[in-house]
């Protein structure tokens, strides 16, 4: 992609603005209130990680829900430094929000520092790692978790200790700081009290939102991979916080007492802390030791259609997990209208209140009791009905995260001009 076009690129640099015109701004957007007026200008940079596959995705749902606000005094812009490989990652929605950047230039900061005044950037919002530095504008970063923190056991010293500095990089030189849930915001003032003020919890919505569904099909999905029509399903990488065990040692629990619950797993079967895949022969040797081949199906990972399909069509979604900065899987659910059982740590609480019911990640005896109690009366789906009004639903959520995100970087800015006051 060319760079943008000069004609919409604004001249003024951002600093030469005053801070009333920024505060201004801020106020309308704590309204939610469209209006012309002093415009702001945030912009993300994106370098493109084929090593996380939620990267894009996460990026399009700040994005595209900031550039359908319907502001018309907010203007987003996706910094690509990937070049070609970032363009062909990114969706169409994204694409059209794109600034390329060459990547030698973005490194040097006084080149920085001149391509993000003549883009008229007030807010540099940095969700992928450490923040650049930058002068003369708000800075806003994001952090995912503090899971290195409450489970250092899956983490090397190395990895905790780069986590660690990258933390407190965010923390001591940002202007706000994103957390995706309360639970995520409650470690970081336990854990980093210096960040104190400087939070803001903009937990974020499914990404199903941004893109057309096609209709349910009927039972394609199932027919494909020889499933039963009613099915639980399991949407997790196989990683050992994700509990898989839990979920074979309950299905054994549940065929002792007569009762055969079919579970499907989906998820990339392996984890880059266990280059043995000890985890996944463990879970699969449970299986057929324990006489469960009709109970639990491993399906590994699929391709993103049919793991949609398979969440519309899933009399019920388990989410084992003893650890989530905020779950994709219960979103996803939560958007197609489906039931939920989570894992009963305190973000599930927060993002799924209303769950089917709550389990000890590690207690197989409590999610069969649940599963044991509930279901005989969960049908399978899809539910066109449930999955239109929760489709709805998600859409006014994440017009409320864009105007969230939006508030949050206009303080940010507003924040910058204290401290960047021209001579």
């Amino acid at each position: 992609m060319n760079p943008v076009p000069a004609s919409r690129v604004p001249r003024l640099p951002s600093w030469r603005r005053t801070f009333n015109d920024i505060a201004s701004a801020s106020l309308t957007m704590a309204h939610g209130e469209p209006r012309e007026g002093p415009v702001i200008t945030v912009a993300i940079p994106f370098d493109h990680s084929g090593a996380w596959a939620a990267q894009t995705s996460f990026l399009r749902s700040v994005a595209v829900s900031m550039s359908q606000t319907g502001h018309a005094h907010a203007r987003v812009w996706v910094l690509n430094i990937s070049g070609a490989e970032g363009e062909r990652a990114l969706s169409p929605d994204v694409r059209d929000l794109l600034v390329t950047v060459d990547r030698d230039a973005w490194q040097n900061q006084q080149e920085r520092t001149a391509l993000l005044a003549d883009l008229g950037v007030d807010c540099l919002l940095s969700l992928f790692g450490p923040p650049p530095v930058v002068e003369h504008i708000g800075l806003v970063g994001w952090i995912a978790d503090f899971q290195h923190f409450r489970m250092p056991q899956f983490f090397s010293v190395k990895e905790a200790a780069a986590r660690d500095e990258i933390f407190a990089d965010i923390i001591q030189r940002c202007d706000r700081v994103l957390l995706s849930s309360h639970d995520a915001e409650r470690d970081c003032l336990r854990f980093r009290a210096e960040a104190q003020g400087r939070t803001r919890v903009h937990p974020f919505p499914s990404g199903l939102v941004f893109q057309p569904l096609p209709k349910p099909s009927a039972l394609s999905v199932v027919q494909k991979y020889h499933l039963p029509e009613k099915f639980a399903l399991v949407a997790n990488q196989f990683w050992a916080h994700k509990n898989h065990l839990t979920i074979v040692e309950a299905a054994r629990l549940l065929a002792e007492r007569g009762l055969r619950v079919p579970i499907v797993l989906t998820g990339l079967p392996s984890d880059y802390r266990d280059p043995a895949n000890g985890l996944v022969s463990k879970v699969l040797q449970g299986i057929s030791t324990g006489g469960l081949r009709e109970s639990v199906i491993p399906l590994a990972q699929v391709p993103y259609g049919d793991l949609v399909e398979l969440l519309r069509h899933a009399a019920l979604i388990i989410q084992p997990s003893s650890f989530e900065g905020w779950s994709t899987t219960v979103q996803d659910a939560k958007a197609l209208g489906r039931p939920v059982a989570c894992s009963s740590i305190a973000l599930h609480r927060e993002q799924a209140p209303r769950s089917v019911g709550f389990f000890g990640p590690t207690r197989p005896d409590e999610l069969a009791a649940l599963l044991q109690r509930a279901w005989p009366d969960l049908p399978p789906g899809p539910n066109v009905g449930a999955e239109t009004l929760a489709i709805e639903r998600e859409r006014d959520f994440a017009r409320e995260y864009g105007h969230s995100l939006w508030r949050t970087c206009a303080e940010a800015a507003a924040a910058a001009h204290h401290r960047f006051i021209p001579a």
